[in-house]
């Protein structure tokens, strides 16, 4: 089994606890930093003892000198000095204690990761980046033990299986999807065509974990991207009909917005021919993904994609559509497209459709 968009590793989750092999990929190294983590079981023994040694490092190294010339600027911006020391402090103390080749550093790295927004003054769930003048961020040390106290619940409550393999790579999957073996069934839920940029949201754990400089640099590669850079007229010519009319409507409105849709789609082409390509005879490849609307434009990803499959070569394309009931962020949008709490506003993403391509 294969998530070509794995995320923070549901799939491979469940792939693990049924004992299925299974490769991940996502150009997002948080993300797959968590989906690695997520995907395997720890000694709870050891997970105890690292905890302990973790602390007290941590303790004796509260007043060592931390240069602040040489700490990223953006981090600056968003830690006052207090927890710019503290988190320092930290990770210096994870990365001390346990071996870089070691996959229980992975486990507290991740939940370094996780409590760098509340440490910081990042508005609590806001869907984009931006300061929350009134917060009081939360203090390191105790953030950090509830978050391991959490994770270490969840180990010893999970049922992964040590019987299958599990491999995830951090990268673009079409430039990686010629480095893997072909897979029987591919899971996977790709980005909405109008989201913000991931890396955006996720430049905290970036820049702490020295992913990038300048989390910026992440966008690249990412599919359908604004940051890509190719000849659009021409590209243009590459459309499927679906994506072509969709296009051709929003360049009448916002010729930025056209552009990054046929990026998008542009994009997606190219994964679906990946995917039948990696696919084994009879394997089938299922994706869950939503429509979306700009300007009272209707951005029908479900069809452009149901024709991309059937161009690449799948048949019996099916499809199914399910609520969705419990999603953190609001289903609303303002009349210019942004998220907002008003719900006398125009509803979105409150439905989610599931395409299945086989492989002949």
């Amino acid at each position: 089994m294969a998530d070509i968009f794995c995320g923070c590793g549901t799939v491979a989750f469940e792939a693990k606890r049924n004992g299925i092999d299974f490769w991940g990929c996502d150009i997002n190294p948080v993300a797959t930093l968590i989906a690695k983590v997520k995907s395997k079981k720890y000694q709870s023994n050891l997970l105890h003892k690292y905890l302990l040694k973790i602390i007290d490092k941590y303790s004796n190294s509260k007043n060592s000198t931390v240069n602040l010339d040489d700490v990223n600027e953006r981090l600056k911006y968003w830690y006052d000095d207090k927890r710019i020391y503290e988190l320092t402090w930290l990770k210096n103390s994870i990365e001390q204690t346990i071996s870089k080749r070691s996959d229980y550093r992975l486990f507290f790295l991740c939940a370094f990761s996780n409590i760098l927004k509340a440490t910081s003054r990042w508005l609590t769930k806001s869907i984009k980046p931006q300061i929350d003048p009134n917060k009081s961020p939360a203090d390191v040390l105790s953030a950090f033990k509830e978050q391991c106290r959490l994770m270490m619940i969840a180990n010893d409550e999970s049922d992964v299986s040590s019987q299958s393999s599990t491999k995830i790579v951090t990268a673009n999957f079409l430039q990686a999807v010629n480095r893997i073996e072909i897979v029987d069934m591919i899971v996977t839920s790709p980005p909405y065509v109008t989201s913000y940029e991931y890396t955006d949201l996720h430049q905290l754990s970036s820049l702490w974990l020295g992913y990038a400089q300048d989390y910026r640099d992440l966008r690249e590669g990412s599919i359908g991207s604004i940051h890509h850079s190719y000849d659009f007229n021409r590209e243009l010519k590459r459309l499927n009909d679906t994506g072509s009319r969709i296009v051709f409507r929003l360049l009448e409105f916002d010729k930025r917005k056209a552009r990054s849709v046929a990026r998008y789609y542009l994009d997606m082409q190219k994964v679906t021919e990946a995917c039948y390509s990696m696919l084994s005879k009879n394997g089938i490849a299922l994706f869950i993904i939503g429509n979306t609307k700009y300007r009272g434009i209707q951005i029908n990803n479900v069809r452009h994609l149901a024709e991309s499959l059937k161009e690449a070569g799948f048949h019996e394309v099916l499809f199914t559509k399910r609520k969705i009931s419990k999603k953190i962020l609001t289903p609303y949008r303002d009349k210019a497209g942004r998220f907002t709490t008003n719900s006398k506003s125009r509803k979105v993403y409150s439905e989610e459709f599931i395409l299945i391509g086989s492989k002949s």
